[in-house]
């Protein structure tokens, strides 16, 4: 018998039952708390003049029993003068004014506290919302506010949130199962393509030294051609999975002062082949962060091999890093006095694929400055160009945090 009851009760009467029996008006938080309000003040009326009723009672009790014992003593004898008000009016003021006061202090510790806790539900429900965001900021698309019932905006918000994570969790492991097949599809023929090339130029070599020379021009052709798709191919999946955030659980503290004595060691030397000159300056303190130390080499040496490809002979580079001092913050610092760049190019530079000067052959791929701000983002830092006056600069702030 018990067990059909709560079958029952659960069938007609549970909470989802009763929170879809409510019409649309009543399900914005603003209504809500408008309806809360109004039933509080309701509830404080009530509860004032519910005490005050009970504390002035029991104070007239206690004046009545006065004048009952005053009678008593005066039918015996015991008192021969008759009190004419025996019930004064400052008693009467002072007992009301008590009540209120009572009654005032016991409703506002009421509303204080039904307000506090309404306020911590609405809080603890936005937070939820905001960790869940923060965390999908990061890549984490998995998590969940796991709100299911939308008997108010936040609740809804929280579902749609959940709702929009879902779908975007499904359509990101798509394209990530879509580029796992595209990078096997196509990596393999590019490989093999270029495997062919060299083969067939060996053998060329070998069975027709007396070649003409067009023909193993051309063929050097495709097989810088080769290389360079097989790199741009790498180039583009490694900027995807930068972006994707699953970097980030190899992230370990490391001094940014390191990296940078890392990359100086090689490209310093590097410039002073091409005729250019690569300054360092660092400070003494180490500047430790969370982060990438690979990733890191890789995009200081990308802004260097920039400043190289595009600056004249004769040109001097520098690179730069510190510390912010107004929020703790590190940063990296390429810059050079070379031609720099137009205003309108300072943001399309970082567009995968885009060349400022189209026309040059110097082997750049167009994803230097791609892969750095990939890096950058990884790391919850940006990127920034400005004028070296003369040159270009490009200033990496990384996050301590």
């Amino acid at each position: 018998m018990k067990a059909r009851v709560t079958d029952f009760f659960h069938r007609h009467f549970s909470k989802r039952k009763l929170l879809t029996l409510l019409p649309s008006w009543m399900k914005s938080s603003a209504t809500q708390q408008g309806l809360m309000f109004g039933g509080v003040s309701i509830i404080s009326l009530v509860l004032m003049a519910t005490v005050t009723f009970f504390y002035v009672e029991h104070e007239l009790k206690d004046q009545n029993r006065e004048i009952v014992k005053e009678s008593q003593q005066l039918a015996t004898g015991h008192h021969k003068k008759v009190d004419d008000d025996p019930i004064e009016d400052d008693e009467i003021l002072a007992v009301l004014a008590s009540g209120f006061v009572l009654a005032g202090v016991l409703v506002s510790i009421f509303t204080v506290a039904l307000v506090v806790a309404m306020s911590r539900i609405s809080q603890k429900r936005i937070n939820r919302i905001e960790s869940v965001l923060n965390a999908a900021a990061e890549g984490d698309l998995s998590a969940r506010t796991d709100v299911k019932y939308i008997h108010n905006d936040l609740a809804r918000i929280s579902v749609s949130v959940d709702d929009m994570l879902s779908r975007l969790e499904g359509s990101v492991a798509a394209m990530s199962d879509i580029s796992a097949n595209i990078a096997h599809e196509l990596k393999t023929p590019i490989t093999r393509l270029r495997h062919n090339l060299l083969t067939l130029r060996e053998d060329a070599e070998r069975v027709e030294p007396n070649l003409d020379d067009a023909f193993i021009e051309e063929l050097d052709k495709a097989l810088e051609d080769s290389q360079r798709l097989a790199s741009i191919f790498d180039a583009l999946l490694r900027i995807s999975q930068i972006e994707s955030g699953a970097r980030r659980s190899r992230f370990m503290a490391l001094d940014l002062n390191n990296v940078i004595e890392t990359v100086a060691e090689i490209y310093v030397d590097v410039a002073e082949d091409a005729e250019m000159t690569l300054t360092v300056e660092k400070p003494d303190s180490p500047l430790m962060i969370q982060g990438d130390r690979e990733l890191l080499i890789q995009q200081v040496a990308n802004l260097i091999e920039n400043a190289l490809r595009y600056c004249p002979a004769g040109s001097q580079i520098q690179l730069r890093c510190g510390e912010n001092p107004e929020n703790g913050n590190v940063w990296l610092e390429v810059s050079d006095n070379g031609p720099g760049i137009s205003d309108e190019e300072k943001e399309r530079v970082f567009e995968r694929l885009y060349r400022v000067d189209k026309s040059r052959t110097d082997g750049g791929l167009g994803l230097g400055l791609s892969l750095a701000k990939a890096v950058a983002g990884l790391h919850y830092g940006h990127i920034e160009l400005f004028d070296a006056e003369p040159g270009l600069g490009v200033r990496v702030a990384i996050s301590v945090r």
